[in-house]
C-alpha cells in the first residue's frame, strides 16, 4: 500500500498535469511558442540528463521516463529505450508539425499567440 501511495502521490499528479498540458498545447498555444518550448526542453534534458520530476519520483535513473514507468505496468514488454526516444524526440517533433499544420494551414487561432 505504501508503494502505491508513493507512485500516485503529489509528484505523479503534478507530472501528469504538465504532460497533459503540453500534449494538448497545440490547441491553445501558438506553434512558435511550442517550437521554442521543445528546443528549451531538449537543452534542459541535455544539461540535466533528464527530468527533475522523474528524478524526484524514481531516483536518478536517467533511462526511466514517467510515461514508460506507468505504461510498463500495463504493457510489461514495452521497450524502455524505444519509449524514451518516442517521448523525448518523436512526439515533440510531431507536436510541432501538428500545431503548425492546424494553425498555419488550417487557420486555427490558438488562445495564446505571439
Amino acid at each position: 500500500m505504501k508503494e502505491h501511495q508513493k507512485e500516485f502521490g503529489l509528484i505523479f499528479w503534478t507530472h501528469l498535469f504538465l504532460i497533459l498540458f503540453s500534449y494538448l498545447s497545440f490547441l491553445y498555444v501558438d506553434w512558435k511558442i511550442i517550437f521554442l518550448g521543445v528546443v528549451f526542453l531538449q537543452i534542459y534534458y541535455l544539461l540535466r540528463g533528464g527530468c527533475d520530476l522523474t528524478f524526484a519520483e524514481f531516483g536518478n535513473d536517467k533511462d526511466t521516463t514517467f510515461v514508460w514507468f506507468y505504461l510498463h505496468k500495463k504493457f510489461p514488454n514495452l521497450n524502455q529505450k524505444t519509449t524514451k526516444i518516442f517521448i523525448r524526440f518523436i512526439f515533440p517533433i510531431f507536436l510541432i508539425i501538428m500545431s503548425f499544420f492546424l494553425q498555419k494551414i488550417m487557420g486555427y487561432v490558438p488562445l495564446i499567440t505571439i
